[in-house]
Formats: structure tokens, sequence, C-alpha cells
């Protein structure tokens, strides 16, 4: 995707963590406020080891459950924001490098703190670190007690819920 819309484009790293569920609910009120449009991307590698939806899939198998998971969640989080128009995409790779070369001609990218997975959890903050060091647009980085139920961020997460 290249260009960028009158309100501008905000890219969103969203990997089925609770923090890339609050990035995309973050970047969602951003959205509605600027008028931007989002581009909400998974990204995902065909490993059994580090990916739990390639499990079992063919590469094309999994790839489809990873964009249906990630219309699912944007779905739920536009259901009360008609105004806002959102793109999503599902590329296999490396996220760090695919976020920041989306996010080029960016208004914004958002990513959650600590990703979703097996050596994520021990890699905790390793994308959105490359995304601060690399992006060429500002970095909105959610961190994990942005999502408790008592803060605005943690009330609209319990929407989606």
């Amino acid at each position: 995707m290249t260009g960028t819309t009158a309100n501008g484009r905000i890219v969103v790293g969203v990997d089925g963590s609770e923090t890339g569920a609050a990035a995309l609910v973050w970047a969602v009120g951003e959205a509605e406020t600027s008028g931007a449009e989002l581009d909400v991307v998974t990204v995902w590698r065909h490993d059994v080891m580090l990916d739990d939806l390639s499990v079992g899939r063919t590469v094309e198998e999994a790839r489809i459950a990873h964009r249906h998971e990630l219309e699912a969640l944007v779905t739920a989080a536009l259901q009360h924001h008609a105004g806002v128009v959102a793109r999503c995409a599902a590329p296999d790779g490396e996220p760090a490098d695919i976020l920041v070369e989306r996010a080029k001609d960016a208004t914004m990218l958002v990513v959650g703190s600590h990703g979703k997975g097996k050596l994520r959890e021990v890699l905790a903050g390793s994308v959105s670190s490359a995304c601060l060091r690399r992006a060429t647009c500002p970095v909105v980085v959610i961190p994990p007690p942005a999502r408790s139920p008592e803060s605005p961020l943690g009330r609209r997460l319990a929407e989606l819920a």
C-alpha cells in the first residue's frame, strides 16, 4: 500500500496478544478522532513450533486462518466505530521488518509492547523495540498496564470480550 489518505494512515501491528488487541483498540480511537485510515497487519511465519495457527495446516491454510482471525478482531473493534476505514493484511515474514516497511509513509505505527507465542514470550518487546529504532514515523507502544480494567483503554477492551 502506498500513499496516504487526506487525514493519514495508521499502521497497527496485531499478533493475537492482549497488548496487540489493546494497540488495535487505541488505534481505532485515534483513527476515529483524526479521520485516518487503519492498515491493520498481523505478521506470521509458517512454523509449527512458533505459530499455533500453522499446526496441522499448509502455508495457504495458515495464511487464511491468520487473515480470518485478524478480520474477526477488526470487525469486533470497529463495531461501534462505523466511520473508521480499516484494511487487513496477513503477510508472512519478520514482524518488525514488515511493520516498519508498511509504515514508511504512515502517520504513525502502533504496536503492543509484548507479543504472543512461545518464543515471543522470551523475546518480550523485541518487535516493539525494533520498530522504535527503525520506523520513520512516530511509533506508539501500548504497555500492558494500559489494558487494566480500570483504565479507559481497558474499558474499551472489555467491550471486545
